[in-house]
């Protein structure tokens, strides 16, 4: 082998880029070797391109398509392209940016809730038993806890509107959650009412508990299911989880009741 030359091994050590990414870029026309044996197939690499090699890997680093980097390596690239590959890119990483800082932004809002939740948590947590309920309300079952919130946005509105039209207002409503089956969650809205039915809803028992967690928000929580993390968090400590049908009350006041029956952790070993 000519000692200016380079075997793909050698190049792909030299420049810190895979020898499957160097065959990739040959397959595309952007890094053509210098020489390839009709006989073995091996290719080999003059020293000059290995400058090449690095300034392709260093494009696609920031982000650049390969047939952006062919117009940005080519010998015919005009000034205006050069310039509309630029800004192509400059926009591209201004969205990204954006969105990592809004993405940023929600995180940071969650560790706030989790620590200010956390607090509360000690604060209010209550045990206690659990009464039964009986709701005017309507459910909808959903696959997976991803759908819950387009359940309940869309349960609370229709329930609100058919109390409205039966002249009751200003009345706490209560949300359950019902994941004790293997493949759906049963998610209820209603309001507690006595034996009277309310017209276009349904009547839903939920039953009792001896057991119970209960704990009061004045504001609701950021996340409902951090909440409840949260929740489950302080209770290991007394060896309890939560289990069952899980409530929340939407109070008069635009508090949260957070309310769950409770079951004793599995001893270790």
């Amino acid at each position: 082998m000519a000692v200016d030359m380079l075997s793909i091994g050698h190049m792909a050590h030299v420049t810190g880029v895979s020898r499957r990414m160097l065959r990739h870029w040959e397959e595309v026309g952007l890094l053509a070797p210098a020489s390839v044996d009709e006989f073995t197939g091996y290719r080999r690499y003059a020293r000059n391109q290995v400058g090449r090699v690095r300034a392709i890997a260093s494009l696609r680093a920031v982000g650049f398509s390969l047939d952006a980097i062919g117009d940005l390596l080519g010998g015919q690239l005009s000034e205006r392209r050069l310039q509309e590959l630029l800004r192509a890119r400059e926009d591209e990483l201004v969205a990204r940016i954006d969105e990592d800082s809004a993405r940023l932004t929600e995180v940071r809002k969650r560790l706030t809730a989790l620590q200010r939740g956390h607090r509360t948590i000690m604060k209010n947590l209550k045990l206690d038993a659990l009464p039964a309920l009986r709701l005017a309300a309507l459910q909808a079952v959903v696959g997976d806890e991803s759908e819950i919130g387009d359940a309940v946005a869309d349960l609370l509105s229709r329930v609100r509107d058919q109390l409205a039209k039966n002249g009751v207002t200003d009345v706490e409503v209560v949300l359950t959650y019902d994941g004790t089956s293997e493949d759906s969650i049963v998610v209820t809205a209603g309001a507690p009412t006595s034996d009277a039915q309310v017209p276009g809803l349904e009547v839903v028992r939920v039953e009792g508990a001896d057991r119970g967690a209960i704990v009061r928000f004045d504001t609701p929580p950021v996340d409902i299911g951090d909440a409840w993390i949260a929740i489950d968090a302080n209770l290991e400590q007394s060896g309890q989880e939560t289990t069952g049908v899980y409530r929340q009350t939407l109070t008069r006041d635009g508090g949260v009741v957070l309310q769950a029956p409770l079951k004793d952790l599995p001893h270790a070993g």
